[in-house]
């Protein structure tokens, strides 16, 4: 956290002011592992950008990989720590991944709209917005589930604004989502569907960088995740650890360098020791850059929306995205006074939050 406020220091006051604030506070962490904390906003480093040994494995790297930019050469160098011969294994691995999973199909089959100013139209309209902030942005940016409410309800996971970095921001309501993970393995029938489901969010975390490059000007490679813990079960269903576990070397072999921080908060007291348990599955290159600790209280759904809620809301958006649908005003005005029964309180908290960890960690 140290090595990135110092970064930030070095950027002149115009710089500093540029950075828009869109949704949330800058949130900034991470390790110090002999990297620039600027790499991740060039799309094309000159010698000058980096040491020369760092540039000197980049062009290795970029003869022995073929035509792809050098933002995303940079996670995989920086993830096995400039080991060439380490990271060109790892991205021809996750090439043969994505091949063999058809990751693919998640954004080619997106309904769309796509792009800054689709992103833009949706954060403006009351019935996909909370807050001028997009909701729901899986609708236009991935394929959909015929079930998007059930996986809501379940889930307990929103991909809801931006930090002032660009950066995307996913909530989860982990704690909740650990009581209903029973209920979600019978629904989608079996883990394997679940860590899909996963993927399918990771690749709309990854549509929403490239939203946010464009609208910048920049690379924005990285996600801001915010987990609240309240609750977690004791003993979590065995599934649930499995599929963590799953999910954990998926993000880490196949999504190198795409976390920024991971904020846990109402973290029980249990939760260390289920961190470190969680730190000797990964490899030691791929450890999370973690901040755990704070008491807030914030809610994502929770206990008042029913699956039914879920489902009708998210069927109500889906038609609103449709190029050939018109709502009357009395329509909108409606379901949007229907819609305050989300929760205000959760994102006064995230605020409060983010301000208590700044105080905390500088």
């Amino acid at each position: 956290a140290l090595h990135a406020f110092d970064a930030r220091l070095r950027r002149t006051p115009k710089e500093r002011t540029a950075m828009p604030c869109y949704g949330f506070l800058d949130f900034c962490g991470g390790r110090d592992d002999a990297r620039d904390p600027e790499l991740e906003f060039k799309a094309s480093p000159t010698e000058q950008d980096l040491l020369h040994w760092q540039y000197d494995a980049l062009l290795e790297m970029r003869s022995q990989v073929g035509p792809v930019e050098d933002k995303d050469l940079l996670r995989f160098l920086v993830a096995r720590k400039w080991h060439v011969p380490a990271a060109v294994e790892q991205f021809h691995a996750m090439q043969i991944w994505r091949k063999t999973n058809q990751v693919e199909r998640w954004r080619r089959n997106a309904p769309g709209p796509t792009g800054p100013d689709a992103a833009a139209d949706a954060a403006e309209d009351p019935r996909l917005s909370r807050d001028n902030i997009e909701m729901f942005p899986q609708l236009r940016l991935v394929e959909n589930w015929p079930d998007e409410g059930a996986h809501v309800y379940f889930g307990q996971a929103l991909a809801f604004g931006f930090d002032k970095k660009g950066q995307p921001i996913q909530i989860q309501n982990g704690g909740l989502a650990g009581w209903r993970f029973a209920e979600l393995l019978r629904h989608v029938g079996g883990r394997e569907k679940v860590v899909k489901s996963l993927i399918r969010f990771q690749e709309l975390q990854a549509a929403r960088m490239e939203e946010s490059s464009r609208r910048l000007g920049r690379p924005i490679t990285k996600q801001v995740v915010i987990t609240n813990a309240a609750g977690m079960p004791l003993r979590p269903h065995p599934q649930a650890v499995a599929t963590f576990k799953d999910f954990l070397f998926i993000s880490s072999r196949y999504y190198p360098e795409s976390l920024a921080v991971l904020f846990i908060v109402n973290a029980p007291v249990f939760f260390v020791a289920f961190y470190r348990l969680i730190q000797s599955w990964l490899d030691p290159a791929d450890q999370l850059p973690i901040t755990y600790g704070g008491t807030v209280d914030f809610d994502i759904l929770g206990e008042t929306w029913s699956r039914e809620d879920c489902d009708k809301f998210l069927a109500d958006c889906q038609r609103a995205l449709r190029p050939d649908h018109v709502q009357s005003p009395s329509k909108v005005e409606n379901q949007y006074e229907q819609f305050q029964a989300f929760p205000k309180y959760w994102i006064v908290a995230v605020v409060c939050f983010a301000y208590f960890m700044s105080g905390f960690l500088f």
